[in-house]
């Protein structure tokens, strides 16, 4: 048998739900796993594409529009609206510019971690970042948010080194980091335990 595969997003979304969304999430990783084409696999792909061309692209709008207009899967266009707005809201007032970036996989007991960011960028200083977007309708929360960053953290090197890790509400345009007194063995340590559930709930729900 071999490990269960996750994306950190939705590791950090399953973290952060309650009992019904863990569950929602679970199943719909069961379904995704049997049809590569999945609703839930190809929903946000388009405007995530034109996301990452709009940071290289001299008008970031333009691409945007197109995927907008273009989106047609049931709650897309709303979908991709919002997105895209948050995005260029805080693309804009960030003035940052996007550089390369790498994935990695994060073994955690039996689970393993995609770790994939969306984007790297720079700031005009210098400072190198690893993001990763929040695309839901639903806020972003403190926890889904610690988790995520902290999954960027531990990865950073096999990412972007000497980069920093930091996650976008993209609906919202707000940013987070970790907080500077996080208790960092406390979030492992949690991190840990989350992950051993995860495999458990992937296992006994198995068609």
């Amino acid at each position: 048998m071999g490990n269960v595969v996750i994306t950190a997003s939705s590791f950090a979304e399953y973290v952060a739900g309650d009992r019904r969304r863990r569950t929602e999430i679970v199943t719909s990783a069961h379904e995704r796993e049997a049809v590569p084409e999945h609703y839930g696999r190809v929903f946000y792909r388009p405007i995530l594409t034109a996301i990452a061309a709009a940071a290289r692209s001299q008008d970031p709008a333009a691409g945007l529009a197109e995927v907008v207009a273009a989106a047609e899967l049931t709650g897309q266009p709303r979908a991709f609206e919002e997105v895209a707005a948050g995005f260029l809201a805080w693309w804009r007032g960030s003035r940052l510019s996007a550089v390369p970036h790498w994935a990695t996989t994060l073994r955690v007991r039996e689970l393993d971690l995609s770790v994939t960011p969306h984007l790297a960028v720079r700031d005009r200083k210098g400072n190198r970042q690893v993001v990763l977007f929040h695309l839901k309708e639903a806020p972003l929360t403190r926890d889904g948010a610690n988790a995520a960053l902290r999954l960027l953290e531990v990865c950073v090197d096999d990412l972007l080194p000497g980069a920093t890790p930091l996650v976008v509400d993209l609906r919202r345009s707000r940013e987070y980091r970790l907080p500077r007194n996080t208790n960092i063995t406390t979030l492992d340590a949690w991190l840990t335990a989350e992950a051993s559930a995860y495999t458990t709930h992937w296992h006994t729900t198995a068609p």
